[in-house]
């Protein structure tokens, strides 16, 4: 089974459409549509796709062992979600730079639903289309700081010089943490004690997945 096949069996024991899957990736229905009909053996984005779906990682990319993993299987049958606050929005200058959030508050912005998040995450939204195709103007960036990043995924950086960045993380050996350019391929390395924060991201929704306000719901998992 191809690599594009399992993607289509998960989405589907999850109740998705291919466009709401896209959203969730940050994808086009197009582009998800022709990897899920081709005869692919790998993606770049199978993590990001994974975490979307809630499923394992190593079966998604080989077909080894089970889409759900045992002990999921032997948790209730519940969905954990969180909903975390936006923490501002942050106007991304040349090659994803920025110096202050447009802040309002802790969700003063709004939240996002999130499966699985952290006490400590929050969510960042991205202005301008420096980072443009990875990421879109208007969107929401979703980062947790209790989780460990990954080589190829996104990371929020903050630099002791009080920049702010949003990088594609590639390694952290030997004190120096190494990263690339979203929009680009411009490798930089950084003394580890230049690095304030190095947040991984959990995911990138769209602008209607944002919620204004939470009437039943607080700020607090909340088995559904």
């Amino acid at each position: 089974m191809a690599l594009g096949q399992r993607v289509k069996e998960a989405r589907e024991f999850r109740g998705l459409k291919q466009g709401e899957l896209a959203e969730l990736i940050g994808w086009t229905q197009q582009a998800l549509s022709t990897l899920e009909n081709r005869d692919s053996k790998k993606s770049s984005y199978s993590a990001q796709i994974a975490k979307a779906l809630d499923i394992d990682i190593d079966w998604l990319m080989s077909g080894a062992g089970e889409m759900i993993s045992t002990e999921e299987k032997d948790k209730p049958n519940r969905k954990l979600i969180k909903y975390v606050p936006v923490k501002g929005s942050a106007q991304m200058g040349d090659n994803g730079y920025w110096l202050e959030l447009d802040y309002m508050g802790n969700g003063g912005d709004g939240y996002l639903e999130v499966n699985n998040a952290s006490d400590s995450a929050y969510v960042i939204r991205a202005v301008g289309d420096s980072m443009f195709p990875a990421l879109r103007s208007g969107w929401y960036i979703v980062f947790d700081p209790k989780r460990d990043p990954c080589a190829g995924e996104y990371v929020h950086i903050v630099l002791a010089d009080g920049r702010n960045m949003i990088k594609e993380f590639v390694s952290c050996q030997h004190g120096i943490i190494t990263v690339i350019s979203v929009n680009g391929m411009e490798r930089m390395s950084f003394n580890c004690e230049d690095v304030n924060v190095l947040n991984p991201f959990v995911e990138i929704q769209p602008p209607s997945r944002l919620r204004d306000e939470l009437h039943l719901l607080d700020n607090e998992c909340t088995g559904i």
